[in-house]
């Protein structure tokens, strides 16, 4: 009997959530490139996410670029970009195969045009899968996300198809781009 057999799939949560962090920390501490750590952390992404899909977990968030990393070296920067645009192209076919689904929350628009065509390609290529949907937080923080749905309330509200007292959690959850 396998580790897997004696999972009590009932007890598992629907979503789960992983923060990306540490692996140039990992590959310093090897005595590798930080870059190095950010290829490594690609194999992970992809290790989690199959077992994930294969526990009928139905969501996997991986904050994966926060906002505070546009702080980092410019070079460290655009090197995360390339690798994200080849990582999404490489594992393309691997989501489709697996019947993954990908998504993605955050500010986007601040990503560059060639990962945003990317990611916006391959979400459509997977739009239909019905496996596991991954999430990708990029360009993403709390406060970003907090702002846009205020933002989006008080636009009802300016429009007249909201009343301030009817702004609740629940109606501020339905504004959250993490509302799964």
């Amino acid at each position: 009997m396998s580790f897997k057999d004696n999972i009590d799939k009932t007890r598992l949560p629907k979503h789960i959530a992983i923060i990306m962090d540490g692996n140039g920390r990992w590959a310093k501490e090897r005595g590798k490139d930080r870059s190095f750590g950010h290829r490594q952390g690609v194999e992970s992404v992809r290790t989690v996410t199959r077992a994930a899909g294969n526990l009928g977990i139905d969501y996997l968030t991986l904050y994966t670029f926060s906002t505070e990393n546009w702080s980092r070296p410019e070079e460290e920067v655009n090197a995360l970009m390339t690798l994200m645009v080849m990582a999404i192209e490489q594992e393309t076919p691997d989501l489709m195969k697996n019947n993954v689904r990908l998504s993605a929350i955050g500010d986007l628009e601040r990503m560059p045009s060639e990962v945003r065509e990317r990611l916006d390609r391959c979400m459509r290529q997977t739009a239909s899968n019905t496996g596991i949907t991954l999430v990708l937080a990029l360009s993403y923080s709390s406060r970003w996300e907090m702002t846009e749905a205020a933002r989006q309330m008080a636009e009802l509200v300016q429009k007249g198809e909201l009343e301030p007292e009817q702004i609740d959690s629940e109606l501020i959850s339905r504004h959250l781009t993490t509302n799964f």
